[in-house]
């Protein structure tokens, strides 16, 4: 039998790691090293880190007083205000007036080399196929991705994903939202080993159904499943209260997050496929500024009766490493893993 850990890291973060390059290091080391028993025993792992910790990687790079600020995006135009050169290259390369959009533009690579240089480590000490959660990727034409790397156990990235589905009022072009570019949803790699398949679905993109009416929506599960995917990687970074109203529920429907989630989220997705077998979903939990993340990640497993849940965080607030042994060969479940308990990283 070639047992194969599935592994979802609940990273939780404070400012104080993201206080600097080297905070932000120890923090990913931190979880990465918790994850280690996960994976022992195991002749291959598949370790998912959640969304948006490379995004956060900008912060690290802001003077002290950035962290005194009331919110994200003030303390960013802080840290941009600190960085005038770069801000005006950024503008004058990707030809944009906007000082937001300049902002990010600039910051955003460093942000992401410091978060793949962690992300590679993670890997090469875990000798496991590492999804190092997303980051914001600046690319030509002043466009920026929500991305994703995939790395092998060696440290060397595989695969870049972008997210297709971006969040309404958050990602997307609306006023409050950061105005990020739409991956494709017919190019999401599929990253092979020599156990199975694996795609990264980016949060929003796990879901089988958008989350409000008109929005542009493409289900990106069915198509990984359709190329071979054996199991989906799921980083994801809730911003609501998890047990708190849906934000777009329709008229009259009462639903919680939580509800919508599982009714909605991978689970859901993961029950209308063909191929694909697991699910790993890995989820950002904790506070900076004004940005909150709450969810329990879980390791789901598509079966003749539905999906079922193979391991889950016993709470969608705190650090957690959870887990699941599978038979790569069998595609069966040889140990799953307890619920996934809290830890101080």
């Amino acid at each position: 039998m070639t047992r194969v850990a599935l592994v979802a890291v609940q990273m939780r973060v404070t400012a104080d790691d993201l206080a600097s390059p080297a905070a932000f290091a120890a923090w990913v080391d931190r979880h990465a090293a918790a994850a280690a028993g996960a994976c022992a025993g195991a002749d291959h792992r598949l370790v998912v880190f959640p969304e948006n910790v490379g995004a956060l990687a900008m912060l690290a790079f802001a003077p002290a007083r950035a962290r005194r600020m009331a919110t994200v995006d003030r303390a960013i135009a802080v840290l941009a205000a600190s960085r005038p050169w770069a801000l005006a290259r950024a503008a004058l390369d990707h030809g944009t007036l906007s000082p937001r959009r300049a902002a990010l533009l600039a910051l955003a690579p460093p942000a992401a080399d410091l978060a793949r240089a962690a992300f590679s480590r993670a890997a090469r000490r875990l000798r496991a196929t590492v999804v190092g959660g997303s980051y914001l990727r600046a690319a030509p034409g002043g466009k920026l991705f929500n991305s994703s790397d995939t790395f092998d156990p060696s440290g060397r990235r595989v695969a870049t994903t972008a997210k297709v589905n971006l969040v309404p009022g958050l990602e997307d072009a609306s006023p409050t939202g950061l105005g990020l570019a739409r991956g494709d949803a017919d190019a999401v790699p599929i990253v092979r080993t020599e156990w199975g398949s694996v795609a990264t679905l980016i949060c929003y993109d796990g879901f089988c159904e958008p989350h409000t009416r008109g929005e542009r929506f493409a289900a990106v599960g069915p198509r990984v499943d359709a190329a071979g995917c054996d199991v989906i990687a799921n980083p994801a970074a809730n911003p609501w209260p998890w047990d708190a109203p849906w934000v777009f529920a329709e008229p009259g429907e009462r639903l919680l997050r939580r509800d919508q989630w599982r009714r909605e989220g991978l689970a859901a997705t993961l029950a209308g496929l063909h191929r694909a077998r697991f699910g790993v979903t890995a989820h950002l939990v904790g506070r900076v500024l004004d940005r909150a993340f709450e969810g329990p990640s879980e390791i789901l497993e598509r079966t003749g009766g539905g999906v079922r849940v193979l391991a889950r965080a016993e709470r969608a607030d705190a650090a957690a490493v959870v887990a699941a042994v599978v038979d790569a060969g069998e595609v069966a479940v040889a140990r799953a893993g307890r619920a996934g308990g809290g830890y101080t990283p």
